[in-house]
């Protein structure tokens, strides 16, 4: 859903984006050059959708796919809002990168059938209490979809539940999902083991979701130079 938009104005452009891509699918150059022109647009879903059918259409993983294009796959938009949100809060930054990726795929407007909302998709209730926290004055629900005030908050909520959790950021991504109680409890069953915990996880929406995070966060690791 498009805040401002209509959704079937919206549903329309993600038809005609469809038909584009599959009149392109054949064209590597022009499937590259749709998503540079896209992400210079600023529609960042749409391009890394059009990366990922140009390297999914080579029958190549991604880190077998030259640099440049690996990263419009996987980039690291809003850079100058995340990293130092990221070192405020002591997080890495590529984690930060990875969960917005599987959060919103960079959609500063993105808001989930949860209305979830923004890049990192904060729900109205913890809004509203990371505006507490943070003495945010005259906040307003509508506030998040503003990309510096969506990682201020995001990046806040993930340090305060990754403290509540040992520092631990398997256990935070679980909790910014599946909520910090339920994390918690989940932990105090596995321990500190990464595999454990994850099997211990008991949505398995919860399970999935720190699963694809760590994915791409590995990816992201190797994309940006930590090996």
């Amino acid at each position: 859903m498009i805040v401002g938009a209509s959704t079937t104005a919206y549903e329309a452009a993600e038809k005609e984006f469809d038909a584009l891509l599959s009149d392109v699918e054949g064209d590597p150059l022009a499937l590259y050059q749709l998503a540079l022109y896209l992400r210079d647009l600023r529609l960042y879903r749409l391009s890394i959708a059009a990366a990922a059918r140009l390297i999914d259409a080579a029958r190549i993983d991604t880190m077998q796919a030259p640099g440049a294009i690996a990263r419009l796959r996987y980039p690291a938009y809003y850079r100058d809002l995340v990293l130092p949100a990221a070192a405020e809060h002591n997080l890495d930054p590529l984690l930060v990168f990875a969960l917005i990726r599987q959060e919103s795929l960079f959609e500063g407007f993105a808001t989930s059938y949860a209305a979830a909302q923004g890049l990192m998709q904060i729900i109205p209730d913890t809004g509203q209490w990371i505006a507490l926290q943070l003495g945010w004055r005259d906040y307003q629900n509508s506030d998040v979809y503003r990309p510096y005030v969506n990682v201020a908050f995001g990046t806040y909520y993930l340090r305060y539940v990754m403290d509540s959790l040992d520092g631990l950021p398997y256990a935070a991504l679980a909790g910014y999902n599946g909520g910090p109680g339920n994390a918690a409890q989940w932990l105090s069953i596995s321990g500190p083991d990464l595999d454990l915990f994850v099997q211990t996880i008991g949505f398995d929406e919860t399970r999935t979701y720190v699963r694809r995070i760590y994915e791409q966060y590995n990816v992201y690791r190797a994309l940006y130079g930590v090996s």
